[in-house]
């Protein structure tokens, strides 16, 4: 295998970055509101239902990072496994508007990762990970039409996409296609209010077909549908691959999972979502649950990179106040001069063939003719000695 380089830029298209978006405000006021007040019995005062307030919002917006500041005085009679539906069921309704330069129309999908629910554009990997991919307990191939995957050609022009009136404040993470973000991987914070443009370079690492037909240990990547080594996702993608890797993790230091991870495998099992106890637990090893690297626990997670992998890198944002509320607007900046392609430039059959030749050259034979001492070495051998056995 070789990592080669093309750099004949007007013979590709290169895909449009694609980007998940995490609000602050992830809560319903309204919601919230009648959800309390369907209760009575336990939010009784005005001290419980602040305090329950409190409790939700910060559990909304809980990750590896800031669960030491999850206030877990009470429970309010809710279980662990139940985290998720009721955020999903009290999440504040999030649709800003979007549009692009391109002619395919961009679409918003819901998303949980490691910071909660978030929301996806131009992703076909959000709806592996939507709320109700996983409630209705999913674990098929969706069908994806690529003509809704953006791609740009230089001949293009610039061309930039936005998110309009996102209505707060807000975190993004950059990415390709093919991925989902990741809590050690770098992330943009912006306030609510600000018109924010951000300028990105592209670069992508392609495989050729011929690469295809030979094993993952000799690639040294995966393919999508290469996913037998994850439980909770029928996909593959290094940063699920990390995930899950972190999802064992919390499982086996811990003996539960947080609650923003897939708790069911596609086996059928069903793990145990960590509450008040677990949460401490995690903690406690929070900063080897990002780095996934400890001097003491022992830590493999055997994630090869994606085979398609296109890398997308912040060159520049600016952001200036904005009367109409907080806009994002994102694109490349410049095209990209040079795409990677791993390809195969030593197959088995050329081995074979190198073989043939220098036998030719430097013994006057060819394989057949190893073939035919071979044979001559073990079945006539065993043959004339099995003949000699039975006549004595």
């Amino acid at each position: 295998m070789v990592i080669s380089m093309d750099r004949n830029k007007f013979f590709w298209n290169t895909s449009f970055p694609s980007l998940t978006v995490c609000p602050h405000k992830r809560i319903d006021d309204a919601k919230l509101h009648e959800y309390m007040k369907a209760r009575p019995q336990i939010f009784k005062s005005d001290d419980d239902r602040n305090e329950f307030t409190d409790f939700i919002e910060k559990l909304s917006n809980a990750t590896f990072e800031n669960y030491d500041q999850l206030p877990m005085n009470r429970t309010f009679e809710i279980d662990s496994s139940q985290y998720m539906d009721l955020l999903w069921n009290l999440s504040f309704v999030f649709k800003p508007e979007l549009n692009s330069g391109s002619t395919n129309k961009l679409y918003l999908q819901n998303t949980i990762t490691e910071l909660g629910i978030c929301y996806a554009v131009n992703s076909k990997v959000a709806v592996y990970n939507s709320y109700r991919y996983w409630q209705n307990n999913r674990w098929d191939f969706v069908k994806t039409n690529d003509t809704t995957l953006v791609t740009v050609h230089p001949l293009d022009g610039e061309i930039y996409a936005q998110i309009i009136n996102l209505s707060c404040a807000y975190e993004v993470y950059f990415h390709g296609y093919h991925e989902v973000p990741d809590i050690s991987k770098q992330r943009y914070s912006f306030p609510a209010g600000d018109y924010t443009t951000v300028e990105l370079l592209a670069l992508e690492i392609l495989t050729s077909n011929d690469a295809k037909a030979l094993s993952i240990s000799q690639r040294q990547c995966r393919f999508a549908h290469e996913s037998d080594i994850l439980e909770t996702s029928p996909i593959y993608s290094f940063n699920l691959c990390q995930n899950e890797c972190r999802l064992r993790l919390a499982l086996r230091t811990c003996g539960c999972v947080p609650h923003f991870y897939r708790s069911r495998t596609k086996y059928g099992k069903k793990y145990r979502v960590c509450d008040f106890e677990g949460i401490r637990c995690l903690q406690t090893i929070k900063d080897v649950l990002i780095s996934l690297k400890s001097k003491i626990i022992n830590i493999d997670c055997d994630c090869y990179a994606n085979c398609d992998d296109p890398n997308f890198f912040v060159k520049a944002y600016r952001s200036r106040a904005w009367f109409l509320g907080s806009n994002l607007q994102w694109g490349i900046s410049e095209y990209p001069k040079m795409q990677l392609k791993r390809e195969v430039i030593f197959s088995m059959t050329d081995f074979l063939v190198y073989i043939g030749g220098m036998a030719a050259l430097f013994l006057g034979c060819s394989l057949l003719s190893f073939t035919e001492l071979a044979y001559y070495l073990t079945y006539r051998f065993c043959l004339g000695f099995c003949r000699s056995f039975w006549r004595k």
